[in-house]
Order: structure tokens, then sequence, then C-alpha cells
């Protein structure tokens, strides 16, 4: 790979890097003013638009985002109490295992499964083993930082490692990610309120589903 190649995909690899760690952010606790501006600056929103050129889901993810520039910060953190917190019954739960298991339940296969696949990367997520490995927000946090190993590899010239992290992160979103999503923003489409949250996971899935095509052109780099 040559050095300008290897510019490009290294800044590719960093805008990846920064929308996981917003996802994780936005999608792992109560949100803040702080964090609604962040999310919002031109940081952000400049990260988004390096995937804006080809394709509709980073432009729709991008509008998003600004749309939290003046979101009423109350409005947004009770919308997140409910969807995310409750105290009543989720109807939308941010974990796999309530997808992909009988009945609506933690702690199950998919659970286990997810685990492991952190444990092949020495990833160790807030709140483990009491906490459910297969909430959404761990999910990013997870991408975000095997996108950041992949990263370094490349900036050492460890090809083999690069395209390695990279061909598990496809598998993970592929089998981990994109087999709940669809019903994952149905429900979410439930929601009485719709001041970020629904929409938000709607954008994050459809950016997940490109980012299959973008992992491909990465790979694919010479």
């Amino acid at each position: 790979m040559n050095n300008e190649i290897k510019e490009v995909v290294s800044t590719l690899l960093a805008g990846r890097a920064y929308v996981f760690s917003l996802f994780h952010k936005l999608l792992g606790g109560e949100p803040t003013q702080a964090l609604l501006d962040a999310v919002s600056s031109e940081e952000s929103l400049q990260a988004v638009a390096l995937f804006e050129q080809d394709s509709r889901a980073a432009a729709g993810l991008k509008a998003v985002l600004a749309s939290c520039r003046g979101m009423d910060v109350q409005a947004a953190r009770m919308e997140y109490t409910r969807l995310f917190l409750g105290p009543d019954t989720l109807i939308a739960p941010p974990w796999e295992s309530c997808y992909t298991a009988k009945e609506r339940a933690l702690f199950q296969e998919s659970t286990l499964q997810v685990r492991s696949w952190y444990q092949q990367y020495s990833y160790v997520p807030a709140g483990y083993p009491s906490h459910p490995d297969d909430h959404i927000s761990l999910m990013m946090h997870f991408l975000a930082l095997t996108t950041e190993r992949a990263g370094d590899c490349l900036e050492q010239n460890l090809l083999c490692g690069y395209k390695s992290l990279l061909e598990g992160q496809k598998l993970f979103e592929k089998n981990h990610i994109l087999n709940w999503m669809g019903a994952y923003c149905e429900d979410m489409d439930k929601s009485e309120t719709k001041v970020l949250y629904p929409q938000l996971v709607r954008a994050m899935a459809e950016f997940i589903a490109y980012d299959q095509r973008v992992i491909d052109e990465l790979m694919a780099a010479q």
C-alpha cells in the first residue's frame, strides 16, 4: 500500500472509529448538554461527511446528529430513560438476545456468543460479567476499539493484522448487529416521542449496513 492510499485509508478508519464512539456514547447513557453539543459539532459532522459522497446512510446520520444542536436536553433525557432504562417494560430492548431468543430475555445464547467475540479481541466491557455483553452501546464500543487497532496495524505495516481485524468486524456486524437491527428499529418507531433516539437508531442501522461495503473497500485497498 503506497503512502497516498495509506493516508486515505487511515483517515477513513479514524472516521469510522469516531462515528462508532458517537453511537457508543449516545446509546450508553442519559444525554447531557455537553454530549449533545459534541455530537452536533463540526468535528462530528465532518467525520460522518467522510462517508457522505456515496452514501445516503451517512447523509441521514449527519442530519440526525446536526439536529442535536439546540435540542431540549431534558426532553432527550426523558426519552432515553423511557426507551433504555424504564421503569416500564421497554418497548425496544437494546440487547440482541431479546430479538434472537424465543422469549425476550437477557443472558441468552447470543449474549455468550458476543462475549466470546469480545474475548478473542481482549475486550472487557463495562459491567462485565454482571451486565449483558450484547447491549448495543457495548457493541459500538467494541467496533470503535477494533477500528482503532486496525489503524494501529496499518500504521505499523502489519497488513495481515489489519485485514484480520476488518474481516472480524464485518462478520460481527453481520452476525450480531444487522441480524436484529430491523426489528429493533421497528420497535423504536413505536416510541410515543421522536426527540432523538428512534431516528438515531435507524440512522445507525443504515450506516452499519453501509459499513459492510466500506469494510470491503478498506480491505481491497492496495
